[in-house]
């Protein structure tokens, strides 16, 4: 069993390492192809269909559509699957029809009044980037499918086509913004079409099933939580608007690189454990539930305590490798990365652990804890942002490492008072991690600066490699002496 869950991790960190490879040189490509307007243009526009993603795609699907699933065989399961896909169309159908209708209301509601920004363009790009939910949200179904047989390849691998097709449209057609808007709907059909030859028997059914309605039950709570999410990203969005241009730009390209540490060392496991916590939920078998969320946990936290220490101590060097590539970089660019990175990568960490104690309350079928816990985690995010937004890029997002540290702190209570998680055993394990973390992260900022400042892509590879080679080292020192210890 255990063999399993580690091969079933390795291929979805695999697949996430791979495609998040590729996302960095579509987003590469992206900097240095379009001018620093028409890139924040897009990224207020894309956050349009990001604001009903979580709902319809990704998160609500994949955590109600798998405990279903695990309780159906057969026939059943399969009228499940046809009906389900069925409503799953509907709702994204008619959540469209509402984009494209009131696409100049969110223009205005998301840029900040005297944006050098245009609404024009930004409501062109709302309405032709709107597909892009009906495509992810059908690639989240067909990964939620193959997930529930513990079948990872496909859904690991298959962001790879996205980023592919992504690419090549964008190289086909640069200077052209609304061009990036049709490159990222045609990268989430691919990134469907390459999963549906792996699926059996999938097709549509316009008919009711108790197990629909269960199954929108458990994604009923997601519209709650996501609904608050997004009260904090339209909140983030309209304070980066208000920045100088190339903030938006800036802003996302170090979420990206955050998101991409999140979702190779921690959501990727998340995903690969997730069935088999499940499975345990259900028959009851705490003991088993606690020690394989123990051991996840730890696992997963080694990778992200050194992935934040180095992200943190070689953020400069790591914007001009990943993005620095022409001149076409402005150095406003530059510095707003760079200010996001160095914050966000403290919130690596927390919010990594968080991603996976989530996991155990959705195996639990416990979901309405974790959205009570999301929306106040939210709100508090938002808040944070709102009063710390005219202290600059950096200590605006000083408020997703302080939400992300309360969320695993209210998290890991409520499994500890079930007796499924040992909370003092785990904060034991932890300790010496983040300090061999803090070391590390000392080390390698120390090597990086030696070697050489960060400046274009190719004179910051030396230093960034020079800087991670010593960080790792230092890091893996302090943990074998604290074990001799």
């Amino acid at each position: 069993m255990a063999r399993s869950i580690r091969k079933n991790a390795a291929l979805m960190m695999a697949g996430t390492l791979l495609s998040r490879a590729f996302g960095l040189v579509r987003q590469a490509v992206f900097n240095n192809l379009y001018p620093d307007l028409a890139k924040d243009a897009f990224n207020v526009a894309f956050r349009v269909p990001n604001l009903f993603r979580e709902i319809l795609a990704e998160g609500a699907v994949t955590n109600a559509l798998i405990p279903v699933l695990k309780g159906l065989e057969g026939e059943a399961r399969r009228a499940f699957v046809r009906r389900f896909f069925a409503f799953l169309l509907a709702a994204n159908l008619a959540v469209l029809g509402l984009i494209e209708l009131s696409a100049p209301f969110f223009a205005d509601l998301l840029v900040a009044r005297g944006s050098a920004l245009d609404l024009g363009l930004v409501t062109l790009l709302i309405r032709v980037v709107a597909p892009f939910l009906l495509a992810i949200s059908i690639s989240a179904l067909f990964s939620a499918l193959l997930q529930a047989e513990e079948r990872f390849s496909a859904p690991a691998f298959a962001p790879v086509a996205f980023n592919l097709a992504a690419v090549g449209l964008m190289l086909a057609f640069p200077k052209a913004a609304p061009w990036i808007a049709v490159a990222f709907v045609a990268g989430g059909f691919a990134q469907a079409a390459v999963q549906f030859p792996f699926l059996r028997g999938v097709g549509i059914e316009f008919k009711f099933a108790p197990e629909v309605r269960r199954a929108g039950a458990l994604m009923l709570p997601f519209l709650f939580s996501t609904s608050t999410r997004q009260v904090v990203n339209v909140v983030l969005t309209a304070l980066l608007t208000a920045y100088p241009t190339a903030a938006v730009t800036g802003f996302y390209n170090a979420e990206m690189v955050y998101l991409m540490l999140l979702g190779l060392l921690s959501v990727s496991p998340a995903m690969a454990v997730f069935p088999r916590l499940a499975e345990h939920a259900a028959k009851g078998e705490v003991g088993a539930f606690r020690e394989l969320l123990a051991r996840a946990l730890v696992q997963v936290g080694l990778l992200l305590a050194l992935a934040s220490a180095l992200a943190w101590a070689l953020a400069p060097w790591i914007v001009a490798v990943l993005f620095a590539w022409t001149p076409a970089f402005t150095l406003a660019n530059f510095r707003f990365s760079t200010e996001a990175l160095l914050a966000l990568s403290l919130a690596v960490f927390p919010w990594g652990l968080y991603a996976l104690l989530l996991r155990a309350y959705y195996a639990r079928e416990r979901v309405f804890e974790a959205v009570r816990v999301s929306v106040v985690l939210f709100l508090l995010n938002a808040l944070g942002y709102y009063l710390l937004a005219p202290f600059g890029m950096f200590r605006l997002n000083l408020a997703t490492v302080l939400a992300g540290w309360l969320g695993v702190f209210l998290l890991a209570l409520g499994l500890a008072r079930g007796a499924w998680l040992d909370l003092g055993e785990l904060s034991r394990r932890f300790l010496p991690v983040l300090a061999a973390a803090l070391f590390a992260a000392g080390v390698a900022r120390l090597f990086a600066g030696v070697a050489g400042p960060p400046a274009g892509a190719i004179a910051s590879l030396l230093p960034l490699g020079f800087g991670g080679a010593g960080g790792v080292l230092a890091y893996l020192f302090v943990l074998r002496a604290a074990r001799a210890l």
